[in-house]
């Protein structure tokens, strides 16, 4: 599919996929696990939450390697200084979100920052490898923080929020990474 460019951008394009595919497995957990009014079998949860780990793992892993193995046509920014960025945006917001704000720590706090690293290093990639122009990768880094914002927004004021409104605060953020995800292949796809 991507025969101009190689086997590293279709990896990193099923990779992609695959993070869409999370998404949408970690929604279909949420929405089952965290049901108001409804208890539903661990096991069930269980299998559901394993299925959203492994779409997980295996996009993570195909667009690592499509990231590593991509040939740059022209200079991007260092993928060491954007995860250096989101190391410290994270230690940054645990610190802002616990201490002073007084919310728990979840999981969820450090899956938007590792999103937003590993699809900034993804534009970038995309960006150096020729594949994107320096518009569309500038358009999908300012859509990637307008999601980092409005998915810490839900972050902090999930407790806050009656049992349904908290219910379709956690849904928020797993739709719009899911549909980033979509716009992102599908920015590749025409861009071939």
């Amino acid at each position: 599919m991507f025969s101009n460019y190689g086997t590293p951008m279709e990896t990193l394009f099923k990779g992609i996929l695959m993070l869409a595919a999370c998404s949408g497995c970690y929604l279909v957990w949420w929405g089952v696990a965290f049901y108001p009014e409804r208890h539903v079998p661990l096991w069930l949860s269980g299998i559901l939450l394993v299925a959203t780990a492994a779409c997980g793992i295996m996009a993570v892993n195909w667009m690592a390697q499509g990231i590593f193995q991509a040939e740059k046509v022209r200079a991007g920014i260092p993928g060491g200084w954007i995860l250096a960025g989101g190391v410290i945006g994270y230690v940054v917001l645990l610190v802002i979100s616990n201490i002073i704000f007084h919310r728990m720590v979840t999981t969820e706090l450090f899956l938007i920052i590792g999103w937003a690293v590993l699809n900034l290093i993804t534009v970038d990639t995309l960006y150096a490898s020729g594949l994107f122009s320096a518009g569309v990768s500038v358009a999908f880094v300012v859509l990637t923080l307008v999601v980092v914002v409005a998915s810490l927004y839900c972050y902090m004021i999930y407790y806050e929020l009656e049992t349904w409104k908290g219910y379709i605060d956690g849904f928020l953020p797993l739709v719009m990474v899911g549909i980033v995800m979509l716009v992102l292949a599908g920015g590749m796809f025409w861009r071939k």
